[in-house]
């Protein structure tokens, strides 16, 4: 595939945390950026000149979960002097992607864990930031599953560590360690981005031709006609760090243009052409799997199936006739999309209860309409211009973000009711001891507690740069529970006048 790739990797506030108590897992995407590292790498993978390397400033609205401070080594001081605020890195990453992606309509977006990590949490700061969420859809790889997908096809090709649980361990530094590949310093963004590349050209040269492959469904449009053309095909799937292939047959397209209900050949699917709409809902639980083409699908020849259990044990001939049965039946197309729109119903419901808040869904971005005000936001040169611009919107919800984000960046252009609107919110946000989606005072504090704990008994040279790293974070959180406790708060200054006010 011509183009080049795009690497790149965040630092962030958190790791993020369960949106809601039904959430199957957590969620990153109310986390901040503080890092960005990234570099275009040519069809080689030889790292070319274009490079971008940024720290910047955390917002007053985002608390950092303290785990993620002590990650970085990076203390709150440090964070709170750096060069950019977070609006201007942001405005950064947009432009640079958006001028990278130039170059070459083949360019692929690619790091490690990004898809379900650092995509979702670019997609939520682009949207904070009243940017067009999607700017590296279509073309995208992770290099989390070029590892999983080498080590399932060929267990000796590359190394890794083994958990307790006896699976394979596939974060980048192990990965890296275990097969001699250059580390300078984890997790630190652009370090992390040279690992990477030097991880990608690994597993090219272990095994060039089914690189091709593995490679092929990093762009959406090939990975739904691979779906659409093969009647059964392999996938890869990993669960609970169980890495395992799966043989499975394309039913129907989704909803969701590029999402496909398909099916587990390792189940005889004559129960579910028999069953009703209400008892297939029962009966396919575990035996069907999403596949999402625009988050690159590690998708490969059916033919490989009978070398894996337990379709080695079923054999190619039983596994042909359930494909013939599954592939593009209308019976049970018709069964998954009564299915689907009683789950949609179910999640607009529970929707209505705990997306409360503007900032929960990326994708309402289009639903704001005047796209030409979001451009004439960005286009003007001071917040007070901006703020101007901001007024003119008409959907609330883009209104508040776009004042959230004021009073993040320069909260004295706020007009005294909207600052104190602003305030109160975040208030009601982050200083009452409520479950929430995001990282909250009580809960980082409480998180800062068991981190001292941990570190009591650690007799290593990094335990007194832990402390401080604690110590200053809890200083600074207490400054801002007093502050948005304050009712006649006023705004506050930023930099190196803000770690006086908050340390001197």
């Amino acid at each position: 595939m011509p183009g080049k790739y795009i690497f790149y990797d965040f630092e962030t506030s958190g790791k993020g945390k369960k949106e809601n108590a039904n959430s199957f897992g957590s969620t990153p995407k109310w986390e901040q950026i503080l890092q960005v590292g990234a570099i275009v790498a040519d069809e080689n993978f030889q790292p070319t000149n274009k490079t971008l390397d940024a720290f910047c400033r955390p917002r007053l609205s985002i608390i950092a979960q303290p785990g993620a401070l002590l990650t970085t080594q990076k203390g709150i001081r440090d964070s709170l002097a750096a060069k950019y605020s977070s609006y201007e890195l942001i405005s950064l990453v947009n432009k640079t992607f958006e001028e990278w992606k130039k170059d070459s309509s083949n360019n692929i977006f690619i790091g490690h864990n990004i898809l379900e990590f650092d995509e979702t949490i670019l997609e939520y700061n682009l949207f904070n930031n009243l940017f067009f969420p999607y700017i590296t859809r279509k073309n995208r790889g992770d290099t989390l599953n070029l590892s999983r997908a080498l080590y399932a096809l060929n267990p000796t090709s590359i190394k890794t560590g083994i958990s307790e649980r006896g699976n394979p361990i596939f974060k980048l530094e192990k990965l890296a360690e275990m097969n001699n590949l250059p580390i300078e310093f984890a997790h630190d963004a652009l370090s992390d981005v040279r690992t990477s590349i030097a991880l990608t050209k690994f597993i090219h040269d272990s095994d060039s031709e089914t690189w091709q492959q593995l490679e092929l469904t990093m762009n959406k449009e090939n990975a739904i006609n691979f779906v659409n053309t093969n009647k059964g095909f392999c996938y890869l799937t990993s669960f609970g760090g169980r890495v395992k292939i799966q043989a499975l047959s394309m039913v129907c397209e989704s909803q969701y243009q590029g999402w496909f209900h398909t099916l587990d050949l390792s189940h005889d699917p004559e129960p579910l052409l028999k069953a009703s709409n209400e008892e297939f809902k029962k009966l396919v639980k575990k035996k069907n799997r999403y596949v999402i083409c625009n988050k690159h699908p590690i998708l490969l020849s059916g033919k490989l199936a009978t070398t894996f259990p337990p379709y080695d044990e079923i054999g190619k001939d039983l596994l042909n006739q359930r494909v013939n049965l599954v592939y593009k039946n209308k019976s049970l197309a018709e069964k998954f999309k009564h299915m689907e729109i009683d789950r949609q119903l179910e999640k607009e419901d529970e929707s209505s209860q705990d997306n409360i808040f503007p900032e929960s869904k990326a994708n309402k971005f289009s639903e704001f309409g005047q796209q030409d005000i979001f451009l004439k936001f960005h286009e003007k040169k001071t917040w007070k211009e901006k703020y101007a611009v901001a007024l003119s919107l008409r959907d609330p919800r883009a209104q508040f973000i776009a004042k959230r984000l004021i009073f993040d960046e320069s909260p004295s252009t706020l007009s005294e009711n909207d600052f104190k609107l602003v305030h109160q919110e975040l208030h009601d946000r982050l200083v009452i001891n409520q479950e929430r989606p995001f990282t909250t005072i009580p809960e980082a504090m409480n998180q800062i507690d068991d981190e001292l704990q941990k570190i009591e008994s650690d007799s290593s040279k990094e335990k007194e740069k832990k402390l401080n790293i604690l110590n200053d974070y809890n200083t600074y959180l207490v400054f801002l529970e007093k502050y948005f406790k304050d009712k006649n708060a006023k705004p506050l200054k930023s930099g190196n006048e803000l770690i006086k006010q908050i340390f001197d």
